[in-house]
């Protein structure tokens, strides 16, 4: 791997913790508050506050694990550098 190709991993990490930033402050995350027994219509408000919080869970799992892979092409990019340089002093 090249610098170039470092370059291109980290700019894919940022990426990655640009969306995981964007799903954060989106306002589906605090739907809950608006979300009392008087909102739902049916049968079960109950489930469907219960259902609401489940997906929200799930998203804010999600942010977690879009940084997660976020540290790790970071990690791809550190050692796509590391060996760049190593290569570029094999060759001289």
């Amino acid at each position: 791997m090249s610098h170039h190709s470092a370059h291109a991993l980290r700019q894919r990490a940022r990426h990655l913790r640009q969306l995981a930033t964007e799903i954060e402050r989106s306002p589906v995350l605090s739907l809950h508050l608006h979300a009392g027994e008087a909102t739902w219509r049916g049968t079960h408000p109950q489930f469907c506050l219960n259902l609401l919080r489940t997906r929200q869970a799930r998203l804010r799992n999600d942010v977690d694990d879009l940084r997660w892979h976020a540290d790790l092409l970071e990690q791809r990019a550190a050692e796509a550098e590391h060996l760049a340089v190593l290569h570029a002093g094999h060759v001289r």
